[in-house]
C-alpha cells in the first residue's frame, strides 16, 4: 500500500506548532499566583479532651484550629498554625516543664500534635497551656479562644504498635476529565478555563484496616506513585531511577478499610506504575506496607493526533524528539517515493 506523504506534512505542521508552544514559557512559568489573604487563628479544641484519663505514656495531644481570612492584608507567605503556636506541658505534682516537640498532622481533624521527648510518668496528672502569638490584629469576626488550658492524666501503658490487617488493593480505570485552557503560552495568565473533556487514567485504591498506635480521630495513609520500581520512603535522590514520581497522596481512615480515586500522573511515554505506601498516627508511629506494582500500563496523552505528549519536566525534550522523528519519517518517505 502506498503511503501518503501529505499525511506526514500535516503531522509535521502540527508538531512544529506544538514544539513552538512547548518551548515557550508555560503559563505556570510566566506568571505568579496572586497573593493570598493573611490568616488569623483561634483554637477549636484538642484530642484527647480536657480532663481525659488513661492517656498513653507516649501520649500525644492534638490541637486544632480555625483560620480566619484577613482580606485587607494579602501575602504570598501566610503564617501557618504551627508557626504561631506555643505549647507548654507541666507535671501537675512537681510543676516541672515536660520537654516536647510539635508536629503537623494531616489526618482528620488536621492540626498540630504535641509529643513528649520521653515517655510520661504513669498515673500522673499534667497541665497543658496552648497559646497563639500572632502579629496581626484580631479580626472582628474571629470567634474562639487564642489560649487553651487543659489537664489530662496518664495510665500505665504506651500505645500498642501499628498493625495492618491486609494489603493495598489497586486497579486502573479510564475516566472523563475536564480539558483546560490556561490562556496559552503568550498570555501570562494563571487562569484556566474548561474547553472540553478528554480521557484520563485513574487508580481506584483501597487501603486496609489498621489497628493500634495513637489514633486521635484518624490514621493517615501516604501513597507514592512511581514507574517500574516502588519509591523508597526516606531515601533521597531517586530522580535518576524514576521518570515518574508523584507523592504523597493522603488517605484518612478511622481504622476500617477506606477507598479513594487517584488521577494517575501523565508522562510522555507509557509506564507501569508502582504504589509505595505507609500508615502513620499523630504520635509519629509509621508502618510501611508491601508495595504494589501493576502489570497494566498508563498511556501518554495525545496532542493534535500526533505523538507529542503534554507532560511535566521532559515535555520539551519529547516535543523535540517528536519533531526529529517526524522529519526522519518524511525523509524516508521522500527517499522511497521521490
Amino acid at each position: 500500500m502506498r503511503l501518503n506523504p501529505s499525511l506526514y506534512g500535516v503531522c509535521l505542521v502540527q508538531t512544529v506548532m506544538a514544539l513552538a508552544v512547548l518551548l515557550k514559557a508555560s503559563p505556570a512559568e510566566s506568571c505568579s499566583p496572586p497573593p493570598s489573604p493573611s490568616l488569623y487563628y483561634t483554637f477549636t479544641g484538642s484530642l484527647p479532651g480536657d480532663g481525659e484519663t488513661e492517656v498513653s505514656l507516649d501520649g500525644v495531644v492534638l490541637l486544632t484550629s480555625r483560620a480566619w481570612r484577613i482580606e485587607s492584608k494579602p501575602t504570598h507567605t501566610p503564617e501557618m498554625f504551627e508557626n504561631v503556636l506555643t505549647v507548654t506541658v507541666t507535671d501537675g505534682e512537681t510543676g516541672v516543664v515536660v520537654p516536647g516537640k510539635l508536629r503537623s498532622w494531616w489526618g482528620a481533624p488536621a492540626g498540630v500534635a504535641w509529643q513528649p521527648d520521653n515517655p510520661l510518668l504513669p498515673n500522673r496528672r499534667y497541665e497543658l497551656v496552648g497559646e497563639l502569638r500572632q502579629s496581626h490584629a484580631r479580626p472582628a469576626e474571629a470567634q474562639g479562644p487564642t489560649a487553651l488550658r487543659e489537664t489530662f492524666s496518664t495510665g500505665t501503658q504506651v500505645s500498642p504498635p501499628l498493625e495492618l490487617l491486609g494489603g493495598l488493593d489497586v486497579s486502573l480505570e479510564s475516566f472523563e476529565k475536564d480539558k483546560l485552557d490556561c490562556g496559552g503560552p503568550y498570555s501570562g495568565s494563571c487562569d484556566c478555563r474548561k474547553v472540553g473533556t478528554e480521557r484520563g487514567t485513574r487508580a481506584r485504591v483501597r487501603v486496609p484496616e489498621v489497628r493500634g498506635g495513637a489514633a486521635l480521630g484518624t490514621y493517615h495513609f501516604e501513597l507514592w506513585i512511581s514507574d517500574r520500581t516502588p519509591y523508597r520512603f526516606d531515601e533521597p535522590d531517586q530522580h535518576l531511577e524514576h521518570d515518574v514520581s508523584q507523592g504523597i497522596w493522603g488517605v484518612n481512615s478511622s481504622g476500617g478499610p477506606a477507598e479513594t480515586l487517584i488521577p494517575m500522573p501523565e508522562h510522555d511515554d507509557s509506564y507501569t506504575p508502582c504504589f509505595a505506601w505507609r500508615v502513620r498516627d499523630p504520635a509519629g508511629h509509621i508502618l510501611e506496607g508491601t508495595p504494589v506494582c501493576l502489570k497494566e500500563t498508563v498511556e501518554p496523552p495525545g496532542l493534535l493526533g500526533c505523538a507529542v505528549a503534554g507532560g511535566t519536566a521532559s515535555t520539551r525534550t519529547t516535543a523535540f524528539l517528536a519533531l526529529l522523528g517526524t522529519l526522519t519519517l518524511m525523509w524516508r518517505v521522500r527517499r522511497r517515493w521521490g
